[in-house]
């Protein structure tokens, strides 16, 4: 077993708790232009642009 479920779970928490703190928080760029990676079995993002 790996920690991937935990940091998964700590991930909602993080992303929840930036919402509520930062509530003008929104993506910098349109979603077709986030660029995911394809050199790892998890995948994700490259990068994750936001501004507020």
């Amino acid at each position: 077993m790996t920690g991937a479920p935990l940091a998964r779970i700590e991930l909602q928490a993080v992303f929840a708790h930036l919402v509520t703190r930062f509530p003008a928080l929104r993506l910098a760029v349109a979603v077709e232009q986030l660029r995911t990676r394809r050199d790892v079995l998890t995948g994700g993002l490259l990068e994750l642009p936001v501004s507020w």
